[in-house]
């Protein structure tokens, strides 16, 4: 599952991600003119890297996670432009100022990527909720209990009831609709 995410530059380590929610969160509040995407993936990381180090937090691959959580961000639909509608997808994207976020933003991106994972693998069943909360929610914490990990899976999976449906065991992503 991991890998599923990191060949589409999709993965990030929980932790990490929370980091840089909240930077992207912040700059996008604090800019008086909106930042475009890739200039806000960049400073995003430089700031986590700042408050990781301030805090203690060890992690040397800021960039590559700013990155994939942009690009969940962007898949997702919570980044939003200056005329109100989510940034698409696509080559403009990186050069589109990013205006506001979604309510909600990190469930958003978080059910994205469950539904993802649902899409690509094809064969996630209701027993891999331990391994899916491994893949979207790693953490070397131990003092997060896996419970907690494996109930915010059920709880994305609750978001994405029009999205995905239980086949026997086996989820199954439905067909996305397409708005003009």
């Amino acid at each position: 599952m991991g890998d599923c995410l990191r060949r589409e530059l999709l993965y990030s380590e929980k932790r990490p991600r929370d980091i840089l929610f909240r930077e992207i969160e912040r700059l996008v509040a604090e800019t008086g003119e909106p930042m475009i995407l890739s200039r806000l993936t960049r400073e995003a990381a430089a700031r986590a890297r700042q408050q990781a180090e301030a805090a203690g937090f060890e992690f040397a691959l800021w960039e590559t996670a700013s990155k994939a959580v942009a690009k969940a961000m962007l898949c997702a639909g919570v980044l939003v432009a200056a005329d109100g509608r989510p940034i698409a997808p696509g080559i403009a994207a990186p050069a589109t100022p990013v205006a506001a976020l979604k309510d909600s933003y990190r469930d958003l991106t978080e059910a994205f990527l469950l539904r993802f994972l649902i899409d690509r693998l094809g064969d996630v069943s209701t027993r891999d909720h331990t391994a899916l909360a491994h893949a979207l929610f790693r953490q070397f914490d131990r003092g997060v209990p896996l419970e907690d990990l494996e109930d915010r899976v059920v709880i994305l999976l609750a978001q994405l009831a029009d999205h995905v449906e239980l086949r026997g065991e086996v989820y199954a992503a439905l067909p996305m609709e397409v708005h003009d």
